[in-house]
């Protein structure tokens, strides 16, 4: 009996055999459920006429846009991204291959395709969402809301205000001086000497690299008067500084947002500069509505969106909302209830009768007026209410350091108190709770199972189609793991 099994003699005809040949084994070797078999079957659903048309019928022919989708999409499904790698994977790995159908693009092409075809990137997104809604995976009636921070592909240390920028330029100024006097005397000497320095094409190259550095820095200058920005990177302006998950690294990125439904398939994704989610929750919400094209019913989201603008949005399209405000955990623990924060105005009592609170010690703050401010991001409706008694009492000290107390309530405070009461009963704690089990799973398998902690490309738009083609991953893979098979699409 042998020992050992025999080698595949038979496979050395493959070595010079045809493309199609060579598919027709590939075909064999693929299991009929794999990922890259639906990869396939859906990209051929996508409408790709837009990118068609974009090529002319002189020169050499192109690799049709539906192959370098498939293997994009593939690779961002599997954690394969960077265009070099992708090239290298065509022509060794069989599902590259099999994508491929044995072409092998170079990885500028692969490169050149994402950047020039972002808009169209952004569509097929959508154009996938639907296609779940069509095979009936995707209900909107409840999605999960949560934001995470994607390192932006530049450099902290190149992020500077106007007194940087303009003390770097000043020393780059003197760089190139410096530069110009020693290629002043090198000319010198070779005309002395007749002979050529080889010190000259370095210092060639050295000016080079000092003037596009300049050119750059003024145009930085420029866009930060321009737009009225303090800080800006000189790498990518659009990356905003924010800190990055649970380090306490401060670095250029930006902030992606996700909606997810119950079934885990992200039928919103958006990328934005601004480090706080308080804004993003109607974007998000909208987005949602016009990519499955169904009414939210119901969303939940971490503290992070909780804002008055936010509840006042939920009432007004009749949205049942579960997103507790930055307090709410206090409130949650009766933190306010022990004796130090006896005076806080959670603990002022509310007399509809005279429109007026009562304090801890019964003495009574009267309405006095309604104070309205608004900025860009932000809108104030306050009533305030000012002590009439607080002058003769004796906790005054304990209550304000003011002659009197005053409170500044909200016009919008009852819609956080509902909130509240909301979230901490019982239906309410199962309905927040399931969102960590729903959404967060998808950033942890996006930035640690596959490795997407950074972007390669730079600039708002390109980070936005960048992060959709990490979505468009998470989703193919959904898809097979709901169990819609390539047969089924």
């Amino acid at each position: 009996m042998a020992k050992f099994k025999s080698f595949h003699e038979f496979q050395k005809p493959l070595i010079g055999c045809t493309p199609e040949s060579f598919l027709d084994y590939v075909e064999t070797v693929i299991p009929k459920d794999h990922l890259c078999r639906l990869v396939k079957e859906v990209v051929f659903l996508l409408d790709t006429e837009a990118i068609e048309a974009k090529y002319s019928f002189l020169g050499q022919r192109t690799y049709h846009p539906k192959l370098l989708l498939s293997v994009l999409f593939y690779g961002y499904a599997t954690g394969v991204r960077s265009s070099r790698k992708i090239e290298e994977r065509c022509l060794s790995d069989h599902f590259y291959i099999y994508l491929m159908q044995c072409y092998t693009p170079d990885h500028r092409t692969i490169s050149d395709f994402r950047k020039n075809n972002l808009k169209a990137i952004e569509k097929y997104f959508v154009d996938i969402v639907r296609i779940f809604s069509k095979l009936g995976y995707t209900s909107v009636g409840k999605i999960y809301l949560d934001g995470t921070k994607i390192k932006g592909n530049a450099s902290a240390k190149r992020t500077k205000d106007r007194a940087g920028f303009e003390k770097w330029l000043s020393e780059i100024e003197e760089e190139i001086a410096t530069v110009l006097q020693e290629a002043e005397t090198i000319d010198k000497q070779e005309d002395d000497t007749c002979k050529v320095d080889p010190e000259q094409e370095a210092l060639q190259r050295k000016l080079s690299d000092r003037t596009y550095l300049k050119k750059k820095i003024e145009e930085a200058l420029e866009v930060m008067k321009g737009e009225g920005k303090e800080k800006i990177n000189l790498t990518d302006r659009d990356a905003n500084h924010m800190k990055s998950g649970g380090s306490k690294d401060i670095r250029p990125g930006y902030n992606c947002q996700a909606a997810v439904t119950e079934s885990g398939v992200i039928v919103a994704a958006e990328s934005v500069t601004e480090a706080n989610d308080r804004n993003q929750l109607k974007p998000v919400i909208e987005q949602v509505e016009s990519n499955t094209r169904e009414k939210v019913q119901e969303v939940a989201a971490d503290c992070g969106y909780g804002s008055y603008a936010n509840y006042e949005y939920l009432e007004q399209r009749g949205i049942d909302g579960y997103v507790p405000d930055s307090n709410f955990q206090q409130y949650k623990s009766g933190e306010y209830q022990k004796e130090e924060n006896r005076y806080h105005y959670t603990n002022f009592t509310y007399d509809s009768a005279s429109n007026s609170y009562v304090c801890p010690e019964g003495k009574r703050l009267a309405y006095w007026k309604t104070r309205t401010n608004k900025t860009g991001s932000r809108q104030w409706n306050h009533k305030v209410y000012k002590g009439r008694e607080c002058g003769a009492c004796q906790k005054r000290s304990l209550c304000t350091k003011a002659k009197v107390r005053e409170l500044l309530i909200d016009i919008r405070e009852p819609l956080l108190q509902r909130m509240r009461e909301k979230l901490v009963s019982e239906d309410g704690r199962r309905k927040y709770f399931m969102r960590q089990y729903i959404i967060e799973p998808v950033f942890g398998h996006l930035k640690f199972n596959v490795g997407y902690r950074n972007f390669l490309l730079r600039g708002l738009e390109k980070v936005c189609a960048e992060f959709k083609l990490m979505c468009i991953g998470w989703n193919l893979k959904k898809m097979l793991k709901l169990g819609i098979k390539p047969a089924l699409v």
